[in-house]
């Protein structure tokens, strides 16, 4: 049986995989992955969720994407050398000092820099799931690859809408309104 986890606005961290100017015109189904990683980060923003941004080699791949960016409201942003986010030390503080332990990912690319990020999270305890409308490669085969491996390893496979839906429980909350018109 697979493993499965719910979140809460209050346990859970929304960790951004270098959505970079750079590597995004390469990446399959560019827009699409774009459009969903916008309406995720509009929607933990909405949720006050913790947001962990990351860059490789921002001097050669450029800055996160302004749609991305703008989407996202506060956060925390570091730039890596490493492909695992989680050996990057500025990383690794930032997102213990949430105290968070359930680990929402999005970027790219999927069989790469997101990849060992969840598998060194996974290792290291924490709860994590791939946003699969928000990840991307630049090949199909590659996703899919790494949502195979990933999932082997225990990372939950889900949707940027299920995730923020999953935090809302009911259309009795607040953020109902507000997380609605942002998914449509």
């Amino acid at each position: 049986m697979s493993k499965i986890i719910r979140f809460k606005k209050d346990d859970t961290v929304l960790v951004v995989i270098d959505v970079q100017e750079k590597l995004m015109p390469a990446m399959y189904n560019r827009e699409t992955v774009e459009a969903q990683t916008v309406k995720i980060c509009k929607g933990m923003d909405i949720f006050g969720v913790p947001k962990i941004v990351t860059t490789q080699y921002c001097k050669g791949l450029g800055p996160t994407i302004e749609s991305v960016k703008e989407a996202l409201g506060e956060h925390q942003e570091f730039d890596k050398f490493t492909f695992s986010a989680y050996k990057n030390e500025e990383f690794k503080a930032a997102l213990e000092a949430t105290g968070r332990k359930k680990v929402v990912i999005v970027g790219v690319e999927t069989h790469v820099c997101v990849e060992q990020t969840a598998l060194d999270l996974v290792e290291a305890g924490y709860d994590v799931a791939l946003a699969a409308d928000c990840v991307s490669s630049r090949t199909l085969d590659s996703i899919q690859t790494a949502f195979r491996c990933l999932e082997a390893a225990g990372v939950v496979i889900t949707a940027g809408e299920s995730v923020l839906f999953d935090m809302l429980e009911s259309a009795k909350t607040p953020e109902f309104k507000a997380i609605s018109a942002t998914v449509k």
